[in-house]
């Protein structure tokens, strides 16, 4: 049993899987599959269609429930050409209750702006709980960074923790 994923990237972004991702990441990452892992998008099969065709022909589309991802995660084959998907941090919050740990720490890449947030990065837009839980993910040594594209900069754990407040 693996203790840490080695995933190509997992990113929490709240539009899953959209041109950004396909094209700014995935030209420079050349990911062979996508894993969304969303109870939402796994309950609507035409919603897991749309998600299925956006993506290049050569590269697989998998969706599955939030539930199934934190308990299967440690026993995925090869996850190393895998770019895995979270609509929000209360998704990324169940998995590290699963004790999900990603070698290469979690990307905040898209949480934009909706009621009750404030602007954080002009990416990444952050409710109160949303903080807070971030704040107990870096203080607990977590691995995050924000990053909205491969070519931007990348804002790690001390960054973040200045950006929201300790």
């Amino acid at each position: 049993m693996r203790l840490e994923a080695t995933f190509l990237l997992v990113r929490v972004d709240d539009r899953l899987l959209h041109g950004q991702v396909v094209y700014g990441w995935g030209q420079m990452i050349s990911p062979r599959k996508y894993l969304i892992a969303d109870d939402e998008v796994a309950a609507d099969e035409w919603e897991c269609e749309a998600f299925r065709s956006a993506a290049p022909p050569d590269v697989t589309v998998e969706v599955i429930s939030l539930s199934a991802f934190a308990e299967a995660w440690v026993s995925l084959p090869d996850p190393s050409g895998t770019v895995v998907l979270l609509r929000g941090l209360p998704g990324l919050e169940r998995l590290v209750k699963a004790r999900f740990k990603v070698a290469a720490g979690v990307n905040l890449g898209g949480l934009h702006a909706r009621p009750g947030t404030r602007e954080i990065l002009p990416y990444l837009h952050l409710t109160k709980d949303d903080e807070q839980l971030l704040r107990e993910l870096l203080h607990n040594g977590y691995p995050l960074y924000a990053q909205d594209l491969p070519t931007s900069p990348r804002h790690g754990s001390k960054k973040l923790l200045g950006l929201i407040g300790t």
